[in-house]
């Protein structure tokens, strides 16, 4: 009986200091640093740039097109993950945390933006190359590419949805709207464009992958 009562005090002890320790999980996170984020998003839009170039590189064939989908969205994974780590720094970042915004701040996600669009846009292409090369391609390829292409059009979709977010954010912690009002609107109207040329490659991408499916039947 006392081991027993023993055990429980300690189970007990254990779990009073783990809330002391972490009832203040999410403030952990200091205020966003503008110049560490500033680079973040530079070289976000270099990596960004690299996997468009690799992207708008391939060119598929019924023997290969399962492996170099496959790389391309282990690839674009990679990215999305780095976008993901840039957007945690600013979501988890004080609620009171307030910072000049800059054109260096603006132009790299502007830029980024359009980089989403850009890719799905090859995304696209890619969709229609596997339309064009089914029927010379054996139908366990072309489910293995199917699989490739929705896991990359779904990683576009959520690398879209959180630069925009992360946009929105900090413009929520900036100080300075007033000077940069008319560069902030046009960063926003360059996003709602990209947002529709998104949208619109993303409906022609599934159309494509709909198609194919129904080859499959």
């Amino acid at each position: 009986m006392k081991k027993q009562l023993s055990a429980h005090s300690i189970l007990l002890a254990f779990l009073f200091t783990l809330l002391l320790l972490g009832g203040g999980g999410e403030r952990a996170y200091g205020a966003l640093n503008p110049a560490n984020f500033t680079t973040n998003l530079e070289q976000l839009v270099i990596d960004g740039n690299n996997l468009l170039a690799n992207m708008e590189n391939v060119t598929l064939s019924s023997f290969t097109m399962a492996a170099q989908l496959s790389t391309l969205e282990n690839s674009t994974q990679l990215y999305l993950e780095s976008v993901g780590d840039v957007y945690k720094s600013v979501a988890t970042s004080t609620d009171n945390t307030t910072m000049d915004l800059t054109d260096e701040m603006l132009i790299p996600l502007q830029t980024l933006s359009t980089i989403t669009a850009s890719l799905t846009h090859s995304l696209v292409a890619l969709s229609r190359q596997m339309t064009l090369l089914s029927a010379v391609t054996s139908a366990t390829t072309i489910e293995a590419s199917l699989a490739s292409m929705l896991r990359l059009s779904d990683d576009i979709g959520v690398m879209a949805d959180r630069i925009l977010e992360m946009a929105d954010k900090i413009l929520i912690m900036a100080n300075n709207i007033g000077l940069m009002a008319d560069r902030i609107l046009a960063t926003q109207i360059i996003q709602s464009d990209n947002l529709k040329v998104l949208v619109d490659a993303s409906l022609e991408t599934q159309k494509n992958i709909l198609l194919m499916f129904s080859m499959l039947l």
